[in-house]
């Protein structure tokens, strides 16, 4: 509940961010937020000097670069990657993984997605039609895979559908791959509402996936493990478990470090 000045400002960007489309007019942001629409203008137009709100030709809002640049700096005091790797390689292990990796949103390039971090078992990049490091250091489709559903769950349905009719080459595609756009949109509907995507040879043939979210109230990055489908669990309920645990590791890590 908004009950404060301080507390307004930050509702206000909050519900700005979750809305769908690019930019807003202050009554609809207003009635989105529960408040006046006095109040929401006010606190519209004080953002615009510092860049955490942009008003556009139509007189409409959306977030501006002042808040991108806020996250880029948070994410700048991180916390050390030496728990991440722990958390992956003992998934690795667990699971048993041949891969395991966190990808977040690339800051810079819409609906991308990067590796942050990964473990993988000795020589397995280096297999044929397995990724190597060069695909895992580039920003990537969110179109294929089940860390990419995940990732895009967290995000308006505007860029999820955009994301959906965005075609593939066949090069970074398996046979798995959900061609469909409305049966995409509908599997990142599941990873949202289950916490939860596999794929099945989306990326590559022969290959599975489990990804599951990192973050609590928003969707910060995703954990994924990979592995030949033909060594995973029957429904991957073995995977599924253990990838979910590491990203609650991982989120309360996150958490840890912003009580701090």
């Amino acid at each position: 509940m908004a009950d404060t000045a301080c507390d307004r400002v930050f509702h206000v960007q909050r519900t700005l961010a979750s809305m769908d489309g690019p930019s807003h007019g202050p009554r609809a942001i207003a009635r989105e937020a529960g408040l006046n629409k006095s109040t929401v203008h006010r606190i519209l137009n004080s953002g615009l000097a510092y860049d955490v709100f942009v008003r556009d030709e139509a007189g409409k809002y959306r977030l501006g670069s002042g808040a991108v640049g806020l996250g880029m700096r948070a994410a700048a005091y991180r916390f050390s990657e030496a728990p991440q790797r722990q958390i992956l390689a003992r998934l690795l292990h667990e699971a048993n993984g041949m891969l395991c990796a966190i990808e977040s949103l690339t800051p810079l390039t819409a609906a991308r997605r990067r590796t942050e971090q990964y473990v993988a078992r000795g020589g397995v990049l280096a297999e044929p039609g397995v990724v190597g490091d060069g695909f895992m250091a580039s920003a990537r489709s969110l179109r294929a895979g089940a860390a990419g559903r995940v990732l895009l769950s967290g995000l308006p349905a505007t860029v999820q559908r955009a994301v959906a009719v965005e075609g593939l080459p066949t090069s970074l595609t398996g046979p798995g791959y959900i061609q469909d756009p409305e049966s995409f949109l509908r599997a990142v509907g599941d990873a949202a509402s289950n916490g939860i995507a596999v794929s099945r040879e989306e990326v590559r043939a022969g290959w599975c996936a489990v990804a599951a979210p990192i973050g609590r109230n928003v969707v910060m990055g995703a954990v994924v493990v990979a592995k030949p489908c033909g060594d995973m669990t029957p429904d991957a309920a073995e995977e599924i478990a253990r990838t979910r645990e590491a990203a609650a590791r991982i989120s309360d890590l996150l958490a840890e470090v912003s009580a701090a």
